[in-house]
């Protein structure tokens, strides 16, 4: 990454969450980087009022996912941000550049195709993948992490996409009449999730390290050989029509030895 690739993503984080973060939990006031692009719209604080800023909140309220009407925007207001789902990365970002605050996050989730219905698979790996993510920021990084919640309880009208994609744990039957709610399969990895405080050590939550039997037969397979054969049993001329469709000139040699043992079947 280029000292340039750098100084955009500081700038958009900048952007997206210094914007706020900054002047509560660092100084009172915002990053340089609106200050020297957008100096004619925000305002000037006092040092009376930066003192007065600084320090205001509680917490830090993190909201992480996807940003539906991310594609909406012009690309010179992207920063050449991508929507990601490292929200570890995120976490310990936010640790280290906003003096290790105590972070909440409020709502987290991903979405799901609209024909998603009570087999939400997809989202549950989104679910863990994200939970996990925040476990190890706490563990492995020092992040101070203290609560999580899953955006969002019930499926519903998700802006611009309308009812296109689905982002809840109970699923809203739109088309009935009382619009029916049905538990996803996504409820119950929550409801277990909470009951066991996270991921205890159990032998199916641990990776593996070790080797495979003595012997054991590894491979990779392709379709090319069975066009090979084909093309032999139902050509005379096999060598010219090989070199003539360009089918595997780097086994010329091959080639010629199953040219000779098939001959009888010619």
């Amino acid at each position: 990454m280029t000292e340039k690739n750098i100084k955009e993503c500081q700038k958009s984080l900048d952007f997206v969450l210094g914007w706020f973060a900054k002047p509560i939990f660092i100084d009172g006031d915002y990053p340089e980087s609106m200050k020297s692009n957008l100096s004619s719209l925000l305002p000037e604080f006092s040092e009376i009022e930066k003192k007065y800023i600084k320090g205001t909140a509680d917490f830090f309220a993190l909201s992480f996912g996807a940003t539906l009407s991310f594609q909406l925007l012009d690309s010179h207001m992207k920063f050449q941000q991508l929507e990601s789902i490292s929200l570890r990365q995120l976490l310990y970002w936010i640790s280290s550049e906003y003096n290790n605050p105590e972070i909440f996050i409020v709502e987290n989730s991903w979405f799901v195709s609209g024909s998603t219905k009570r087999d939400d698979a997809k989202y549950i790996y989104y679910l863990k993948k994200f939970i996990m993510e925040t476990l190890k920021a706490i563990r492995y990084d020092g992040v101070n992490v203290f609560g999580y919640t899953v955006w969002s309880l019930l499926d519903g009208f998700e802006w611009h996409r309308g009812y296109s994609i689905r982002r809840g744990l109970f699923y809203v039957d739109f088309q009935s009449h009382d619009k029916k709610l049905m538990p996803k399969s996504s409820v119950l990895f929550y409801q277990k999730l909470i009951e066991k405080n996270g991921f205890p050590p159990l032998p199916e939550n641990q990776p593996i390290e070790d080797i495979f039997p003595c012997g054991f037969a590894w491979g990779i397979v392709d379709n090319y050989i069975q066009l090979t054969l084909w093309i032999m049993l139902i050509c005379k001329d096999i060598l010219s029509i090989l070199l003539m469709t360009r089918l595997l000139l780097n086994m010329v040699s091959t080639v010629t030895l199953q040219i000779n043992t098939n001959q009888s079947l010619l």
